[in-house]
């Protein structure tokens, strides 16, 4: 097969603003620890308690007269002794709206509302995790969606890149060694740093009290190495990446590199993994044309564009009608190598955002069909929707809950 140099899309290095760290250094920054259990209603406002409601009646409301408004209301009390004194009886009922009303309007009742669902929000406590540094996870709301989804263990987004430092602090418990088609062998070590900070932004270990939270932070990375130190490969190697990942099973695969080089060999190695299940994201290119970019442009892969943190098409990314989504991709904070973090700007860095939510969307055993059309129909319309790209800005909220 004709040998073909590729290259990772990522941009801009920006080590001066976001200077590479090791633990001792990133330990002196103060973990966000607010709310970190705190509880709040979850879904919509019918999201309650089948069959149950809260009633609060007035002071000095007998036993008697109480049962007496429950049975008039078509309702009985739950439990007839608490184990805590409460002001508060929990009714069971047919018609929760109906009683409510009904209730409400009663004079020994002071207030009725359902018996609400909540759930203990979830903010990781990573030191970086905040919208000061990693603001993709809040213009993409994945925030929220992690109260919903979070990925899963048994689960992978296999990287194909320039390896990955399985070795780091945020993504020791959780790469998987694959194999480096650059190498020939199965130590897929990062030797450029690319690979590390797309694993890094799709599924950094999260709530562990360092560094960064990855987009999907139960789920496993697959390191498949391509590309060498110098962010360069052929494609032969990134054909067979695309199918040992597929084959591996991977429910995800990002691939943030390519090339404006249409091959057929790529595209069946593209389909390939889309009829083994897999789920393909790719960068949509950094040259700021609406131009094709390939493995980008292909049917069976979601293609994406760079956004900054004010929604804003990035100067370098490619766009068009062929571009399906975009994400932040601009300045954003992951992991290299070394334990270090760092920013790193390009379409590279945007692709694994929604390889992260692709793989949200896969614990929640949706198939890739499902989870290509939640990503796509959910996304927020912003500036250049419809141009720029066809769908708009990935919504984890939204995608977790279509």
């Amino acid at each position: 097969m004709k040998k073909v140099i590729w290259y990772a899309v990522a941009a801009i290095f920006v080590l001066t603003a976001f200077p590479v760290m090791g633990a001792a250094a990133a330990s002196a920054e103060t973990p966000i620890k607010d709310s970190q259990n705190s509880v709040q209603p979850v879904g919509n406002a019918g999201d309650y308690v089948k069959g149950e409601v809260v009633v609060k009646f007035k002071e000095n409301t007998t036993k008697e007269r109480l049962k007496q408004v429950a049975k008039k209301a078509g309702a009985k009390v739950a439990k007839e002794e608490d184990i805590v004194k409460s002001p508060f009886k929990v009714l069971k009922v047919g018609n929760v709206e109906a009683v409510v009303r009904a209730l409400n309007k009663n004079p020994n009742v002071e207030y009725a509302e359902p018996n609400y669902k909540m759930s203990a929000t979830w903010t990781p406590d990573d030191t970086y995790a905040n919208p000061s540094y990693q603001y993709g996870l809040f213009t993409t709301n994945t925030d929220h969606a992690w109260d919903i989804a979070r990925g899963s263990s048994n689960q992978e987004i296999a990287v194909i890149d320039t390896g990955v430092d399985y070795q780091h602090e945020d993504l020791n418990n959780k790469t998987i060694l694959g194999y480096d088609f650059v190498q020939n062998d199965y130590d897929p070590m990062d030797r450029n740093g690319h690979g590390t900070h797309v694993a890094g932004t799709a599924a950094a270990e999260t709530n562990n009290g360092t560094g960064v939270a990855g987009m999907a932070p139960e789920t496993n990375i697959l390191a498949v190495r391509v590309l060498d130190s110098r962010g360069s490969g052929s494609l032969a190697d990134i054909v067979d990446g695309i199918r040992y990942a597929a084959d591996y099973g991977a429910e995800v695969i990002n691939l943030s590199l390519g090339c404006n080089c249409d091959t057929q060999a790529l595209e069946d190695a593209v389909n390939y993994a889309w009829n083994q299940g897999s789920v393909v994201i790719a960068a949509a290119g950094n040259d700021g044309v609406s131009t094709t970019f390939e493995p980008a442009s292909y049917e069976n892969v979601i293609s994406v564009a760079a956004v900054d943190s004010s929604n804003q098409l990035a100067s370098f990314s490619n766009y068009g009608s062929w571009v399906d989504v975009a994400a932040p991709g601009v300045d954003i904070a992951s992991t290299v190598q070394r334990d270090g973090y760092a920013y790193m700007s390009g379409t590279s860095m945007a692709s694994p955002h929604v390889a992260g939510l692709a793989g949200l969307l896969a614990g929640q055993n949706r198939s890739h069909y499902e989870i290509r059309s939640a990503i796509e129909n959910t996304a927020a319309p912003i500036s250049g929707t419809g141009y720029y790209f066809e769908h708009g800005l990935i919504d984890s909220y939204a995608a977790v809950n279509y």
